[in-house]
């Protein structure tokens, strides 16, 4: 009879722990600033509440020192304005990069990689465009909630499975990042 409580009390925790361990088998370990955001995605959409409220989330990407890349990773309140100079393979002017993951949008700016049609495709579908009405529309309609939350993580360069997350609702630089040891280069 113990051994039976004891295995039904063991079973689930082992279950949330092979739960946790399998979204961490994804991580990339060595990489690029792509490879952290692909990372921050990956955890958010397995550990974060925000994941489960908004379908539509912002990323941004800021160097913190030498050692650390700092992803931000919040709900996009903001329309992509098109204007007449925004075509399939111009750099920079709207986001270029994406993932979708569950019917869940993931977008960034990214100068190096042009826009594509796919890209465009996108962010029609999750109805994140605006047009500039023949040049009279200056900025994209946005709303900023300064009570909102985003998560940021803090990735060691040298070794991208090494990081921490604070969920806050002040921009990466306006607070002190979290301690990490990322060890020498």
């Amino acid at each position: 009879m113990n051994k039976y409580i004891l295995l039904t009390i063991l079973i689930p925790f082992l279950n949330i722990l092979n739960g946790c361990s399998s979204f961490k088998e994804k991580l990339i370990r060595i990489g690029d600033k792509n490879s952290a955001i692909n990372n921050a995605i990956i955890d958010f959409s397995n550990t974060s509440k925000l994941y489960k409220k908004d379908n539509v989330f912002i990323v941004s990407v800021k160097n913190i020192g030498d050692n650390i890349i700092g992803i931000s990773i919040g709900k996009s309140n903001m329309k992509i304005l098109l204007k007449e100079e925004t075509k399939i393979g111009t750099k920079g002017f709207i986001p270029s990069r994406y993932i979708e993951i569950d019917n869940k949008l993931f977008y960034w700016w990214d100068n190096e990689i042009p826009l594509t049609q796919d890209a465009l495709d996108i962010f029609f579908k999750f109805k994140l465009t605006q047009s500039d009405e023949n040049g009279t529309v200056l900025m994209a309609d946005y709303t900023i909630d300064e009570r909102e939350k985003s998560v940021h993580y803090f990735f060691c360069k040298n070794k991208l499975t090494k990081y921490k997350k604070v969920i806050t609702n002040k921009g990466i630089g306006y607070y002190n990042a979290p301690n990490l040891d990322c060890g020498s280069q």
